[in-house]
């Protein structure tokens, strides 16, 4: 799943978990340079996302999502200030390009579009999961893992040059 999208007050049965994976993203984007840009939204079409003289890049500090609110830090604000924040009534992660697009609760004439320049990698954590390694004809390998309690399943396929050094590192 490359896009997660929540919106308030929908009868999603996957709202929540939906909801926490966007908000481990933002968690994760904790010091890093990020892409704040603010656009109206067009009567038709899509916002323009190219950059523009009030779009602003800082290092975002305390990123967190509390309820249906983003709460964030800019290095220069004062420490006794309050964080900034913004409340949503629908949020769409894109994982591939790095952006979290909100329209806030009150006034949803506007979209604001946040964006990492770097990679920010979703976890999956296994514990102790059943493995097994087939070894391929080209020399590569599938590796798969099962995790029974989260009834998961990570596939994993090596090119024989990937395969070699994973062997290497073992």
């Amino acid at each position: 799943m490359t896009q997660i999208r929540w919106n308030a007050g929908a009868s999603d049965p996957e709202a929540e978990a939906k909801l926490a994976s966007i908000a481990e993203w933002w968690a994760n984007l904790a010091g890093q340079e990020i892409l704040w840009q603010q656009r109206e939204i067009p009567e038709a079409g899509q916002p323009d996302w190219q950059m523009q003289k009030l779009d602003e890049k800082f290092f975002i500090q305390s990123p967190q999502l509390r309820g249906v609110t983003l709460y964030w830090r800019k290095p220069d604000q004062p420490a006794d200030q309050d964080d900034r924040n913004l409340t949503v009534g629908s949020l769409e992660l894109d994982l591939l390009s790095q952006t979290l697009t909100c329209t806030p609760a009150s006034g949803r004439q506007y979209l604001v579009r946040i964006t990492s320049p770097q990679v920010v990698y979703r976890q999956i954590k296994l514990n102790n999961p059943q493995a097994g390694i087939v070894k391929t004809a080209s020399g590569g390998a599938v590796m798969l893992f099962q995790d029974k309690e989260q009834a998961l399943e990570v596939q994993v396929t090596l090119d024989p040059a990937g395969w070699q050094t994973f062997s290497q590192k073992l």
